[in-house]
């Protein structure tokens, strides 16, 4: 569908958002193009008014935004936000321009040469990173392939499936020419099932013609069921990798990681891609099994799992990797980050201070790049590019299970215990009382904690610490970097799509500033929010999730370097996030730190948490 101007009856701003005209429209919901205050654009999904009547298609929809979040997003588009209007939830993401694949086939023609395995090898490191968050997306096709400036980019998570929870009812799902024949027979969509419609988009790519035809819909169902595909006019190299894709059984299917590898030509696995099962396994193996998965570390591989001979266990550093390129690398605006269990990280950033953790390069016990030796011509430049990206798939790592938290060298600025009512919003904690009586954050002062519960009646709690002052005596006063740390604890009843953490550089008036938080689920992440708009600064981490009742340390620093703006994040000492901000937020003398509890603005949640040990310390770049 070409966008089209907007109708009378549609409406014109949306969560601060102007509206510009219709992208498209499907079961769910109209997805509008939308502008941000800042003149960033913005694709806005908003659910038909008669679904919003419906209690399980606002579950199903708030439950894309939920899955799309799983999902590294450097070839799907990320949510920015999620919230309701008029009781009509949306959700807020990155707007790709471009057109679909589908839609470039049958205007320009099949893809050849080069530009098909461009597409071959960045569809299939969305789909690997697909499978690698828990997700299966279940209706991959051309139309949900945009061929975006920056390459191509996987989009539209509506059907999508997470662990055994599906957004939608029982029955067929997807769209009938890229259906798995597994699913035909009533057996679940799995990894197995995307590799199928991975296979069959990538058939109408290089031919223009469906891999399964029939003159009606039960005749095409049938081929897709008993017959063999037609591949004819699929170039060589790719024609055999298609055909094991689209085997009835999904057991006999490849993984996407392990195409991914056979299609660069790696050597090593090119034996045994086709053994490799799609539907049990995530990752390549040896052929007959007895293989250890290991992690190819490094600027431009990491992340992609390459099978080994067997042999001893890895070590405590040859354990799964976060790493971006630092500066010199293919990106100079990210500091490069690592995290490993443990509180073991690497930066490619410098140190902000002496208290702060040290680089670390390849050295004894860690292991180095490794690199492809073969390469199927034409995709040396563009590996560079495409695999870097495999590298921000999301590990999970343990956090301590104590509080302890990453000593602060620099000035002490100020710190509370909350023993005794300081300069904060001097309320007292009341959620349950009636009326005005009823203060969703506040002092405990039985308890010496500080308290913020945030539900969907106020979603989004904050507080803010009376140092640094709103109100300096003076634009040199303003303190920008500091290092923050709080001593948090969730109550028993927090559910919910939820988070809590810190917040720095913050001016409630407009707002902006930085915030760090955990999610109940252990979803780390720092989001910017400039004059109202929300963005992930980094992709999210997976940590182990906080528990009730479990004590949790929160640190974060916010370091100027220059323009840029230098954010870490600490949980019970280790660091899981380390990233430059290349923008800046807009200009303010106000620079406040402070606590923070939120839901989602529709979707429910509960989340009660008790803060203690605050500190502020100034911080040096």
């Amino acid at each position: 569908m070409r966008p089209r101007p907007l109708s009378p009856d549609e409406p014109g701003q949306i969560a601060g958002h102007r509206l510009i005209s219709v992208l498209g429209e499907g079961g769910q919901g109209v997805v509008y193009l939308g502008e941000a205050p800042a003149g960033t654009r913005v694709a806005i999904k908003l659910l038909h008014v008669r679904a919003a009547l419906d209690a399980e298609s606002r579950r199903r929809f708030l439950r894309e935004a939920d899955t799309a979040r799983r999902v590294a997003p450097f070839c799907t588009t990320r949510v920015l936000d999620v919230g309701a209007f008029h009781d009509r939830p949306y959700v807020i993401s990155e707007y790709v321009p471009g057109a679909s694949l589908a839609e470039a086939v049958a205007t320009g023609g099949p893809r050849t040469g080069s530009g098909l395995q461009r597409l071959a090898v960045a569809t299939l490191t969305a789909l690997a990173a697909i499978h690698r968050a828990g997700v299966v997306h279940r209706d991959f096709k051309p139309g949900n392939v945009i061929l975006g400036p920056e390459g191509p980019v996987v989009i539209d998570f509506g059907i999508a499936r997470v662990g055994d929870q599906s957004t939608v009812g029982s029955g067929l799902v997807g769209t009938p020419a890229y259906i798995a024949p597994e699913e035909l027979h009533g057996q679940p969509p799995s990894p197995a099932s995307d590799v199928f419609s991975w296979a069959c988009t990538m058939a109408y790519a290089a031919t223009g013609r469906l891999a399964f035809t029939g003159t009606t819909i039960p005749a095409l169902l049938l081929a897709i069921s008993t017959r063999e595909p037609d591949l004819s006019g699929v170039p060589d190299e790719l024609r055999p990798l298609l055909a094991d894709c689209l085997a009835k059984d999904p057991a006999a299917r490849p993984t996407a990681a392990a195409l991914l590898l056979g299609l660069t030509g790696d050597d090593r696995t090119a034996d045994v891609v086709r053994t490799l099962p799609a539907g049990g396994t995530r990752d390549a193996r040896t052929a007959d099994g007895g293989g250890r998965d290991l992690p190819v570390h490094g600027g431009t591989t990491g992340g992609v799992t390459a099978p080994v001979p067997p042999g001893p266990a890895p070590g405590p550093r040859e354990t799964a990797e976060l790493e971006r390129p630092g500066p010199g690398g293919p990106s100079g605006d990210v500091a490069g980050t690592a995290v490993r269990p443990g509180g073991a990280t690497g930066s490619g950033g410098s140190s902000g201070s002496s208290g702060q953790p040290t680089i670390e390069g390849p050295g004894p016990g860690r292991p180095r790049r490794s690199r492809a030796r073969r390469l199927v011509p034409g995709l040396v430049a563009v590996l560079a590019a495409v695999l870097v990206t495999v590298l921000v798939v999301l590990p999970r790592i343990r956090s301590s299970t104590g509080a302890e938290g990453v000593t602060a060298t620099g000035t002490l600025l100020y710190d509370d215990t909350f023993g005794d009512r300081g300069n904060w919003d001097g309320y007292t904690f009341a959620p349950d009382a009636e009326g005005d009586a009823r203060t969703t954050h506040g002092y405990e002062i039985d308890r010496g904690v500080y308290s913020i519960r945030a539900d969907p009646g106020d979603p989004d709690g904050s507080a803010l610490s009376p140092v640094p002052a709103k109100n300096p005596s003076s634009p040199s006063a303003v303190e920008r970097d500091v290092m923050i740390g709080v001593t948090a604890e969730l109550r028993e009843g927090s559910t919910g799509p939820g988070a809590f953490g810190l917040l720095c550089r913050w001016d409630e008036e407009v707002p902006n500033g930085y915030a760090f938080t955990l999610g109940l689920d252990g979803t780390a992440r720092i989001v910017r929010n400039a004059q109202g708009t929300r963005l992930d600064v980094a992709p999210p981490v997976r940590i182990e999730a906080p528990g009730a009742g479990r004590k949790v340390r929160v640190q974060a620093a916010c370091r100027g370097t220059g323009a840029r703006t230098r954010l870490t994040m600490w949980v019970d000492g280790t660091q899981v996030i380390d990233v430059t901000d290349p923008q800046t937020l807009p200009d303010s003398q106000i620079s406040q730190v402070g606590l923070v509890a939120r839901v989602p603005e529709s979707g429910g949640g509960v989340i009660t948490v008790c803060f203690d040990d605050f500190s502020v310390h100034r911080t040096t770049t």
